[in-house]
């Protein structure tokens, strides 16, 4: 069953982690939370790198987590959402049997995207538009993003790049209901500690596309950035307005694995909401 975020009022108006994520970031280390410093300034962006010799600031590795104004996550107002128009389309082309390849990286639970076949998105005109490879796809509990000050239960986040490196995220939200079968297959088979090992689940196949609400066509979009460190801006991110469901068992295991992951010991692994620092947020209806 999927759910459309405008009955909360996303189209009442006229709303990665990257890459790097699944991958070890070298020395200093990170952790959640990304506590907020006064004015609004991530902690991550004052981690310092003790083995460093270079001079003030590159031997702050994360500072733009804290001094760039393209920060994600957001809060999504709906007051400041402004109707994209034009013929804009955004196109998933999944693969429905994909080998489940799967790491806890130490700071989440990442499903890597397959490298025989890989999984494209397209996005643009039907005249004009531009190709992106599926890099990996990853949980976060709660929200990252939030609605009005709202957070939701869980958000996917669904990685992509070009071959000359520009980057999508594709933010799915998620709500308590049904449990989702494609998700669960993640939870089973995610390893128990962060050891940056992918491993390939013998036998299992994973469908990304039912991790993905019936209607992918409306969204919300905005410039941002990675939201872990060395959180990199530059990034293009699509909050799909229809949501999904997992079922509250599946919350749950997943803030178990987490909890029980020694670099986390927490329940909760997403980022604070950034300001938008003057960035419009469009919505595709």
């Amino acid at each position: 069953m999927n759910t459309k975020l405008n009955k909360l009022g996303w189209l009442g108006l006229l709303v990665a982690p990257s890459f790097l994520a699944a991958s070890a970031l070298a020395a200093p280390g990170w952790n959640y939370p990304d506590a907020l410093a006064p004015g609004g300034v991530s902690s991550w962006g004052q981690i310092v790198d003790s083995t460093s010799t270079a001079p003030v600031p590159l031997n702050y590795p994360y500072s733009e987590c804290g001094v760039g104004q393209h920060q994600s996550p957001i809060n999504v107002n709906s007051a400041d959402l402004v109707q994209r128009s034009g013929s804009d389309i955004i196109n998933f082309y999944y693969n429905t049997a994909d080998a489940l390849q799967v790491v806890n990286n130490g700071h989440n639970i990442v499903v890597e995207g397959p490298t025989t076949t890989p999984d494209k998105l397209y996005f643009g005109t039907l005249q004009s538009y531009d190709e992106y490879t599926l890099v990996q796809y990853h949980l976060h509990v709660p929200s990252e993003h939030t609605y009005n000050g709202a957070s939701y239960p869980m958000e996917i986040h669904f990685v992509h790049a070009t071959t000359d490196g520009r980057e999508v995220v594709v933010g799915v939200l998620v709500q308590e209901g049904a449990t989702n079968p494609e998700l669960q297959k993640i939870l089973d088979n995610a390893p128990p500690t962060g050891t940056n090992v992918i491993t390939t689940i013998p036998g299992v196949s994973i469908n990304p596309n039912g991790l993905l609400p019936a209607n992918t066509k409306s969204y919300v979009t905005y410039a941002g950035s990675l939201t872990t460190p060395p959180c990199s801006e530059g990034v293009n991110w699509y909050v799909l307005t229809n949501l999904i469901q997992a079922s509250s068992a599946q919350i749950a295991q997943f803030q178990a694995i987490l909890q029980n992951t020694p670099t986390i010991k927490l329940q909760a692994n997403a980022r604070n909401t950034n300001l938008l620092n003057g960035r419009l947020v469009n919505l595709k209806p």
